[in-house]
């Protein structure tokens, strides 16, 4: 009898640990968590499945999609299951601050050390402390938009060095890291659009503080939403912008959102664009953005390769930024919201479209040939 009672007491125990664990948590997430349970399911199976493997997934996607959404769910879930935790939070623009990978070790080491502040002059210095203090204890460890190798080879230079049962999170919109052989990643979550519902859900939340809209707006609604593309950082930012504004403001606001996307997801949505490693691969996004979207790749090597284009590793280095993906019909697709931002950085060259390397709106190309 004291066996079942043992065994119905861990259980309670577990159900309120999970309760208090959505509770006390270290970071705060997004307002609303639209469709957040089935998006971070099959994580939160890997992170409990008991095994004694050092565990890596990486989680990738285009930004604003909502990584780093699901990373802090799911770490303020279970990071008191672990001896030691760790949240390394937006690596990819700390790295770049002068010592920043030595801040980034800094605070790995502090954090799995339950605060004790540990010293660190060098990388090559802080590597060699992360590996004597992460080789003791099962840690979860999560690194947070990670673009580059060697901002992970500065926190851990084997995955080996880890103690049995830890796990990795990473966080990035660069899918050249999952060919990269020190990795050996086994589990890869893609994170995907909001569907229909969500996003109209999420939109209205944000833009009435309710889940359905005020009378008469429903229709505009649906076509903001729409637009966003189910972009949770798209849907968040227009429907907060738009919150107490008069209808003709939300009609002006959707006008202007067919040429000219909002300002705050142009430049999270940019930073994939920026990161392209050379003008060829840049050219050949913009290209597309205005003129292929849709088209079959074979087509798209054809005409481009004419041009001078190396299309085809070009291709493949926008897939990697998250920019385009090729569908199993081999058409080149890719979400309307980084398609708007490709033409705005078009657009931007100057006021004057004659002025402008691409011209794709009719009205545009009539004008300059008139």
């Amino acid at each position: 009898m004291f066996r079942y009672e043992s065994k119905f007491i861990k259980k309670i125990v577990k159900v309120i640990d999970d309760k208090l664990s959505r509770i006390r948590t270290p970071f705060t997430g997004a307002s609303y968590l639209i469709g957040i349970d089935s998006r971070v399911q099959n994580i939160n199976s890997w992170l409990n499945d008991g095994s004694t493997d050092v565990g890596i997934v990486l989680v990738n996607g285009i930004g604003g999609i909502g990584k780093t959404t699901i990373a802090k769910f799911v770490y303020n879930l279970n990071h008191r299951r672990f001896e030691g935790s760790c949240f390394l939070e937006d690596v990819r623009e700390t790295s770049k601050k002068p010592n920043g990978l030595v801040q980034l070790q800094s605070k790995f080491l502090r954090d799995i050390l339950s605060g004790r502040k540990v010293k660190v002059h060098s990388v090559s210095e802080g590597i060699n402390k992360i590996r004597d203090a992460i080789t003791c204890k099962r840690v979860l460890l999560v690194l947070d938009d990670v673009d580059d190798m060697d901002q992970i080879r500065a926190i851990f230079g084997r995955r080996d060095w880890f103690f049995p049962g830890s796990k990795i999170i990473i966080t990035t919109r660069y899918a050249q890291l999952l060919r990269e052989r020190e990795l050996s990643i086994y589990n890869i979550y893609n994170v995907h659009s909001l569907n229909v519902d969500e996003s109209l859900e999420l939109f209205n939340l944000h833009a009435f503080g309710q889940d359905q809209p005020r009378e008469g707006y429903m229709k505009l609604s649906k076509r903001i939403a729409d637009r966003s593309g189910g972009l949770p950082l798209a849907l968040q930012t227009l429907g907060s912008s738009l919150y107490g504004r008069d209808m003709d403001v939300w009609e002006s606001t959707l006008d202007k959102l067919v040429d000219i996307p909002q300002n705050e997801v142009f430049k999270k949505l940019r930073i994939s664009y920026d990161a392209l490693q050379d003008n060829h691969d840049q050219n050949l996004f913009l290209h597309i953005a205005c003129f292929f979207v849709g088209k079959e790749k074979d087509y798209i090597v054809r005409i481009l390769d004419g041009c001078d284009f190396f299309t085809i590793v070009g291709i493949e280095n926008l897939v990697d930024r998250c920019l385009v993906t090729i569908g199993e019909d081999k058409v080149v697709k890719m979400h309307q919201m980084i398609c708007s931002m490709g033409r705005e950085i078009v657009r931007l060259e100057s006021k004057d479209p004659e002025k402008r390397n691409r011209l794709w709106r009719d009205k545009d190309s009539f004008d300059v040939l008139k």
